[in-house]
């Protein structure tokens, strides 16, 4: 049997939309589950850094984590507001971290908070379909795969690592041109995890289909650090 270019993205399409959450134009038809949903990329990343603040000081609010939510999701279409790209890590819970609760935030989650074709896809998803307000790439303090680069660079290394290595490189850059030892591991590391953030969005932000929601002001792509011990999140690119 043979597939068509035009039927099989048809069919792609469809999947996606049946796999990720039913409706689409879910900010602009149909109940919006989340009733106070910011509705601006400048409000999204607001209650993005007030949930945060919340979770580091210890005061969050659980909003929609209830029955009442989880039934409304599961009659009406998800609006999230915010689309999070963060490391793998059992450390980093996107929701805890940003006292968010359920439809609330899109989270694609990989070692390294990376991006690949798999993820572009997922968070363009999220974008265009969902209209998410913001795409914020989350790095962390002692992220392993991060260190796991330093390592190995410039080794030949897994792809979940290599991909890490311009931002190694940077690294060194930085703190060779700071008058510090660019072979400092320690340092290089601490460096590369806001790097990495960086570069990715730098990234998203010159592919489509985020430039033109970018460049229409539909759409934010920020960066940010989230630090274990404190349990704050430092923004390294707004």
């Amino acid at each position: 049997m043979r597939y068509f270019p035009r039927a099989v993205a048809t069919i792609a399409a469809l999947l996606i939309a049946m796999t990720l959450g039913g409706k689409e134009g879910a900010s602009s038809e149909g109940t919006a589950c989340n009733a106070n949903r910011p509705a601006t990329p400048e409000l999204a990343i607001k209650a993005l850094l007030e949930g945060t603040g919340r979770w580091a000081s210890g005061k969050q609010q659980h909003p929609g984590e209830d029955s009442e939510r989880r039934d409304c999701l599961f009659k009406n279409a998800q609006t999230p507001f915010a689309a999070i790209l963060s490391c793998a890590d059992s450390r980093v819970p996107p929701n805890l971290v940003f006292d968010q609760g359920l439809g609330d935030l899109f989270v694609v989650r990989v070692a390294g908070n990376s991006t690949d074709d798999l993820v572009v896809q997922s968070l363009g998803y999220a974008a265009e379909h969902l209209h998410a307000e913001v795409i914020l790439v989350l790095g962390h303090q002692q992220c392993g795969a991060v260190k796991a680069a330093v390592d190995s660079y410039p080794q030949s290394a897994p792809y979940f690592l290599s991909v890490i290595y311009r931002a190694v490189a940077k690294a060194k850059d930085i703190i060779k041109r700071r008058g510090g030892d660019p072979n400092d591991k320690v340092a290089v590391a601490k460096e590369a995890i806001d790097q990495h953030v960086i570069l990715e969005v730098q990234g998203l932000r010159r592919r489509a289909p985020f430039k033109q929601l970018v460049e229409s002001g539909k759409l934010k792509i920020v960066g940010g650090r989230y630090d274990l011990d404190s349990g704050k999140v430092t923004m390294v690119i707004e």
